[in-house]
């Protein structure tokens, strides 16, 4: 199935099914529109639309899109448009965006593109905090942890999956993630003021994959400290380039993120569909 798509996608799929991430059967194509779907590590369910193509037609993109969807028998899904700034899905993606609409996703979330690269200055390191890497701890003591950062979360997929699946499956889900990613043992630590967890940030081998401070902590600016703690650790790694996330409306992350050295490079917007 691999095969019904041109490169680089079919290079990418085939580098994902050795990673255990996709499967010949979650590929699905009928005329000009193509789409694939992608789990996050190996054992999930998938989570992603992926490598989305649709055509030319966006009704018989959608119809794929259904006819895929009830295939899988999924209950939720996302797919995600990146843009460049000032450009958006409905005038710049015309087709992919009525395609979703039409089959039943809503655009829900729009998210900050962010990046450091190298050369700009390596945010210092405040002393405050001490880090334990969490592959380390006890795994219930970080889902822990990972419960308690989603209290008021303002990231909107958090708040969504709180909601409707619990904070204890959220953080389970979230802490098979994190382990998952292409990330060196030490990499992914939990920041600690005397004993006390203060918040973790997790670098992958190419991104800040999470960052997150404990409610009683928030309003002190950990945040800045776990920030530069992730992005020291993947500098002196040797990344050339360190990319990031986070939502629009979520400005106090946001904000760190510049504050860091980061720059935004684009906005993502996040589609939803959810079985009936």
């Amino acid at each position: 199935m691999f095969d019904e798509f041109p490169e680089p996608a079919r290079s990418q799929l085939r580098a994902a099914h050795d990673e255990g991430r996709t499967r010949p059967e979650w590929c699905f194509a009928e005329g000009r529109a193509r789409l694939a779907y992608w789990a996050p590590f190996p054992g999930s369910e998938p989570a992603i639309v992926w490598q989305f193509d649709p055509g030319p037609d966006p009704l018989a993109a959608a119809g794929l899109l259904r006819r895929s969807l009830d295939a899988m028998g999924l209950t939720k899904i996302i797919h995600d448009i990146p843009l460049k700034p000032g450009l958006t899905p409905v005038v710049d993606r015309a087709v992919e965006h009525e395609a979703l609409m039409e089959a039943g996703f809503t655009m829900e979330v729009e998210r900050l593109l962010l990046e450091w690269v190298a050369g700009s200055d390596v945010p210092g390191d405040p002393g405050r905090l001490t880090y334990r890497p969490a592959r380390r701890m006890d795994p219930d003591e970080v889902i822990d942890i990972l419960v308690r950062v989603s209290e008021g979360s303002l990231d909107h997929d958090t708040r969504v999956e709180v909601a409707t699946s619990g904070a204890e499956k959220e953080a389970r889900w979230m802490y098979d993630d994190l382990m998952n990613r292409k990330a060196k043992p030490g990499w992914f630590v939990i920041g600690h003021l005397g004993d006390a967890p203060v918040g973790l940030v997790a670098p992958d081998d190419h991104s800040i994959a999470y960052i997150g401070v404990l409610p009683e902590h928030r309003g002190h600016g950990y945040v800045n400290d776990l920030l530069a703690h992730g992005t020291r650790t993947l500098a002196e790694a040797g990344l050339r380039r360190i990319v990031a996330a986070t939502d629009v409306a979520n400005v106090p992350t946001a904000n760190a993120f510049l504050r860091a050295g980061y720059s935004e490079t684009g906005r993502l917007y996040r589609y939803y569909w959810r079985a009936p």
